[in-house]
C-alpha cells in the first residue's frame, strides 16, 4: 500500500477539478460508469485522477486494477502520468492495450498459444478460453476495477472480447469508460471489412448504451481545459455539438467541417512561416490522413524529427545496445550502469533520459532483491515484438517535431499543430462521409495554443500483398516507382551483425558507424548485391560503410513491382538513393532465441545491437527488362 507522504500527494492533485470531473474521480468504487469525454476535458488526467482516488481512498488494491488502452501510446502515457499521482503503485496496475492483454491471458492459459500475424485470432481465442476454461475466468473474479478507454473505436471481435471480460468480473467490481462518439474514426471502416463482420458486431459504446454490459451511468465531461484559444475552443465544444446532431449526418457533412475548421485556424502554412520566421516550434505536429503523405513528407527533411505511424513501431531506446552491446556478465550494478551509460552515452546526446530514470526503469523490468539487475531476465522481457511500455518509445525517429496520420494522432496533442487538408473523397455513403468529417475534427482538436491548415494533395498508391505502399508512373519504355521503406520487418538482427552476410571486422565497423549517427540523421542508399539472391546492402558515404542488409520481403516486393505477369516487366533497380533514417534503435534477442547462434560475437551472446530507424518513399528508376 502507498506510503503517508505519496498519500498526501494524491489528495491534494485532487483538489483543482471542476465539478464534472470530480464527479467521476470520486464516484463510488463499485459504480459502472461510461464517461462522454471531449477533447480537451482533461480525460486522461481524470482517468489517473480516479485510479489515484480508489487506491488512496477506496482502498483498492493497486494490482486488481485493469486499465485497457486502445493503443500502446496511450498506454505508456497513462503509466508515466500515474507515477505522479501515486508513486510506485502505478507498476502494480496492469496498464496494456486491448491485444497485449488478449495475449497475456491467451499465453499464461494456453502452452500452444502462438501469437500469429492476425491480432484478430487472438481476440477470439480469448474469448473462447473465456467461455470454456475456469481458471480465465476466475482470473477476473479477483479484478477490483477496470477503465476502459476510447470505447467508441474498441468494434467487432474486440468489443465482444470486452463485453465478455465485463461479465466475468464481480457485481461488486466497478468499471469506468471514457469515449467520445464525434471522435469514433474506426467504426465504420472497420465494421465493413470481411474480417470483423460478425453477427453481434458494434462498437463497445453501442453495447454499453445498448444495456448488453449491464446498468450503466452516464457522466459528462464538458468544460475544455487543453487550450485557452477562443477560436480553438469552438472547434472543440460547438463544432462537436455540431458535428453529433442527427440532422447533419448528409453528404455535405465532411466540407462543411473543413470549411468551419479553416475559418476558425489561425491561419494557412504561409501564416505560419510569418508567425515562426526563425525556427519552428519544438512543440509542433503535422498531420496528414495518409501514410504516404507522411513518409514522403518526411523524405524531404533535413531536420530531425519523429513519426507516429500505425505500421512502425517506434522501438526501443538506442542507448540499450549503446551500454549493453559487449557487455556479457550476468548481472549489472547500479554502479556498473552508470559507468557504461557515461561511457557510451552522456555527453553525446544519445539519449533523452538520464542515467538515474533510464536505471530505474532498468530496475523495474529486471531487478533482483539485491538491487542489481538480471541481464538474462532483462532481455527476455525487452525481446519480441512488443516490448514493455516502460522503455519502449511512442514515437518513430528523434526527438523534434512531429509528422502522423490523423489516426495514429489519437491522444497525442501539441502547442501548434498543421492540419494538412486532405481533398474531398467522393462517396455516396452517408457514413464514409460522416466518418471523414470526424478524421478532420479529430486532428483540429489536438492543438493546444495555434491550428494552422494546409490544402494537401494526397499521394495515389497502391498496395502490395504485404501491405507495403508504393506509386508507380510509367511508360512504354521506363518506370519511375516512389516506394515505401522502414515497415516492419525490413530489418533483421542477421541483416546487421549475421555471419553469412558479413566478416566480423565488417559487423564491428557497422556498429561503431551506427553508434555514431544513432542520435543524428543519416541519407543512407540501397546497392544491389552481387549474387544468386536478391538483396539491397544499406551503404553510407565514401569510401562506403555497409550498415546492414534489407531483409528478404523488402527485396519480393522490389521483384513483385517489377514484374508483371502478363505484362510489361522492368529492370531491377541497382540502387535506390536518399533513403532516410531517423537515429538508431535497440534490438534485443531473448537468451533463448536461435537467431543469435547466426550473429557474431559480441552480438551473439549478449543480445543487443544497434539497428537505424529507417524511414521514407524514395523513388528509383528502371527501363525495360
Amino acid at each position: 500500500m502507498l506510503d503517508e507522504g505519496t498519500v498526501v500527494e494524491a489528495s491534494h492533485l485532487l483538489t483543482a477539478w471542476d465539478a464534472e470531473q470530480m464527479r467521476v474521480i470520486t464516484a463510488d468504487s463499485d459504480a459502472r460508469l461510461i464517461v462522454e469525454a471531449g477533447p480537451g476535458t482533461g480525460k486522461t488526467a481524470v482517468a489517473c485522477a480516479r485510479l489515484a482516488h480508489l487506491i488512496t481512498k477506496e482502498d483498492i488494491e493497486p494490482s486488481n486494477i485493469l486499465m485497457i488502452s486502445f493503443t500502446r501510446a496511450a498506454a505508456a502515457e497513462i503509466r508515466a502520468r500515474l507515477h505522479s499521482y501515486v508513486g510506485e503503485a502505478s507498476y502494480a496496475i496492469h496498464n496494456a492495450t486491448i491485444d497485449s492483454h488478449a495475449w497475456a491471458v491467451r499465453s499464461g492459459h494456453d502452452p500452444s498459444a502462438r501469437l500469429t500475424r492476425s491480432y484478430d485470432d487472438n481476440i477470439e481465442s480469448v474469448i473462447a478460453l473465456l467461455t470454456s476454461d475456469e481458471d480465465v475466468a476466475d482470473e477476473y473474479s479477483r479484478v477490483e476495477h477496470v477503465i476502459i478507454d476510447e470505447a467508441q473505436d474498441i468494434v467487432g471481435a474486440r468489443a465482444e472480447l470486452i463485453e465478455s471480460m465485463v461479465g466475468h468480473l464481480p457485481t461488486d467490481c466497478g468499471v469506468t469508460i471514457f469515449a467520445d462518439e464525434a471522435q469514433a474514426i474506426y467504426g465504420f471502416s472497420k465494421r465493413n471489412s470481411k474480417r470483423n463482420i460478425r453477427s453481434n458486431d458494434g462498437s463497445l459504446l453501442e453495447r454499453v448504451r445498448a444495456g448488453r454490459l449491464g446498468n450503466f451511468s452516464s457522466l459528462p465531461l464538458g468544460q475544455v481545459h487543453r487550450t485557452s484559444s477562443a477560436q480553438l475552443k469552438t472547434i472543440y465544444s460547438d463544432l462537436r455539438t455540431e458535428l453529433m446532431k442527427s440532422e447533419h449526418q448528409v453528404l455535405e457533412l465532411r466540407d462543411w467541417v473543413a470549411k468551419a475548421i479553416e475559418d476558425l485556424s489561425a491561419g494557412d502554412f504561409d501564416e505560419f512561416i510569418k508567425q515562426h520566421p526563425a525556427d519552428a516550434p519544438r512543440d509542433l505536429l503535422v498531420l496528414f490522413r495518409n501514410r504516404a503523405d507522411v513518409l514522403d513528407f518526411s523524405q524531404g527533411q533535413a531536420d530531425a524529427h519523429s513519426l507516429r505511424l500505425s505500421d512502425y513501431d517506434p522501438g526501443l531506446p538506442a542507448w540499450l545496445a549503446l551500454c549493453f552491446s559487449h557487455f556479457l556478465e550476468p548481472f549489472v550494478s547500479e554502479e556498473k550502469f552508470r559507468e557504461l551509460w557515461f561511457a557510451n552515452v552522456e555527453g553525446k546526446g544519445k539519449a533523452r533520459e538520464d542515467w538515474s530514470s533510464a536505471w530505474l526503469s532498468l530496475l523495474k523490468l529486471a531487478g533482483r532483491h539485491d538491487g542489481v539487475v538480471d541481464m538474462l531476465q532483462l532481455r527476455r522481457r525487452l525481446a519480441g515484438a512488443r516490448p514493455p511500455i516502460e522503455l519502449a518509445r511512442s514515437e518513430f525517429g528523434l526527438q523534434g517535431f512531429t509528422l502522423s496520420t490523423i489516426h495514429a494522432s489519437k491522444g497525442r496533442e501539441a502547442d501548434v499543430v498543421i492540419l494538412m487538408m486532405p481533398e474531398a473523397r467522393k462517396s455516396r455513403l452517408v457514413e464514409d462521409v460522416v466518418e471523414e468529417a470526424r478524421v478532420l475534427f479529430v486532428g483540429a482538436t489536438r492543438a493546444r495554443k495555434e491550428l494552422y491548415v494546409a490544402p494537401n494533395k494526397s499521394l495515389r498508391t497502391d498496395r502490395l500483398n504485404s501491405g507495403r505502399l508504393f506509386c508507380s508512373n510509367q511508360n512504354y519504355r521506363e518506370q519511375q516507382v516512389y516506394i515505401e521503406i522502414g515497415r516492419n520487418g525490413d530489418i533483421e538482427p542477421r541483416f546487421l551483425v549475421g555471419a553469412t552476410e558479413f566478416k566480423s571486422a565488417e559487423a564491428t565497423a557497422a556498429q561503431d558507424f551506427l553508434a555514431a549517427v544513432s542520435s543524428s540523421v543519416t541519407a543512407y542508399h540501397l546497392v544491389k548485391r552481387s549474387g544468386s539472391d536478391l538483396k539491397y546492402g544499406i551503404h553510407f558515404g565514401e569510401p562506403e560503410t555497409c550498415v546492414g542488409v534489407m531483409s528478404g520481403s523488402f527485396s519480393r516486393d522490389i521483384q513483385e513491382i517489377s514484374f508483371k505477369p502478363g505484362g510489361v516487366s522492368f529492370r531491377i533497380p541497382d540502387q535506390i538513393d536518399y533513403v532516410k533514417a531517423q537515429g538508431c534503435s535497440s534490438i534485443v534477442l531473448a537468451p533463448e532465441d536461435g537467431d543469435a547462434e547466426s550473429l557474431h560475437e559480441p552480438w551473439a551472446s549478449s543480445g543487443f545491437l544497434l539497428a537505424p530507424k529507417i524511414a521514407g518513399f524514395p523513388s528509383y528508376r528502371t527501363d525495360r527488362g
